[in-house]
């Protein structure tokens, strides 16, 4: 169907980048290069639309297909007699709502039972980058899982995957949504500073293998991973290993959503190049959550190369 050009913009903005990711030793993949990073490259957030009466598109529910860039409208008379038991849009929802879930099925299928922190880790990188991109920012958010999320894109729950794959689909879990201002629009530098971002190859990190610092050891160990030793700047989030679960949610969707703005401006800025970071071990009675590897972009090496 044909997209309005502002909603367009926005899909594109956070999906459409040019080109296919490659191995270390250059091998093209068939995985397509994205603006907003995804840990491992499993990509498990799908983007929805959910369109009032006062909306750009007739009311109704329409899922973005990322792989060929169209926007679907879901026929909600199909889905009932599916038993989804949809309720109808229109009168109940005023405006445009983006929502944000994830198929866990793609990140578990990597990550096993280290996924589940990683479904809010790319949940919170995409909406980051809806704040990041639109003018003004949407200042009305809900996170998940939960009712009310499921009510608004009106699907069944994941556990339910009967309902699901009697609709010829895997189960998705809604986590974010966002109800975009009623006047707004994308950032054209903006948008094209997300398109060049590029997380920096972990061979560029160790080529930049710098003095040790006793916090990068730390973090390499506990990560599991080396090539953090060059980096030049480094960021972390961590929580008490015995932190409530709620609390524990929060800090997650917090610490995921800074490192995430840290990440854009500095793609904006040219000034860092940043890679995330996951998948730790709690040492000393803390679990690092995340993690910002960062080296010099464009901007420092240009004044870098002039000095």
């Amino acid at each position: 169907m044909t997209v309005p050009a502002r909603e367009r913009a926005l899909l594109d903005g956070l999906w459409h980048g040019a080109g296919h990711h490659r191995l270390a030793d250059g091998t093209v993949t068939r995985v397509r290069r994205r603006p907003v990073p995804s840990a491992g490259a499993t990509y498990p957030v799908h983007t929805h639309l959910v369109v009032g009466a006062d909306g750009p598109l007739d009311a109704g529910r329409y899922a973005f297909d990322l792989e060929d860039g169209t926007l679907r409208r879901r026929d909600e008379t199909r889905e009932r007699e599916a038993g989804w038991h949809v309720p109808g849009t229109g009168a109940d929802v005023t405006g445009t709502h983006l929502v944000l879930s994830v198929q866990p099925g793609r990140s578990f299928g990597r990550y096993r039972h280290r996924a589940w922190p990683l479904w809010i880790a790319d949940t919170a990188y995409a909406l980051a980058a809806v704040e990041f991109l639109c003018a003004p920012a949407p200042d009305t958010v809900r996170l998940g899982p939960g009712s009310w999320l499921r009510g608004l894109l009106g699907v069944p729950r994941a556990a339910e995957h009967g309902r699901w794959l009697a609709r010829g689909l895997a189960p998705e879990i809604p986590l974010a949504a966002i109800e975009l201002p009623g006047s707004w629009s994308v950032v054209p530098g903006r948008r094209d500073a997300l398109a060049a971002r590029r997380s920096p190859a972990t061979g560029e990190f160790e080529a930049a293998a710098r003095a040790r610092d006793p916090w990068a050891v730390d973090v390499a160990k506990a990560s599991g991973q080396a090539w953090v030793l060059g980096a030049h700047r480094l960021e972390t989030w961590s929580v008490a290993v015995d932190t409530p679960a709620a609390e524990f949610t929060e800090t997650l969707w917090r610490a995921h959503r800074a490192a995430a703005d840290l990440c854009y401006a500095g793609a904006l800025s040219r000034r860092w190049r940043c890679r995330p970071i996951s998948g730790f071990v709690a040492s000393g009675g803390r679990w690092t959550v995340h993690a910002l590897a960062m080296l010099p972009g464009e901007h420092d090496l240009d004044k870098e190369s002039a000095a």
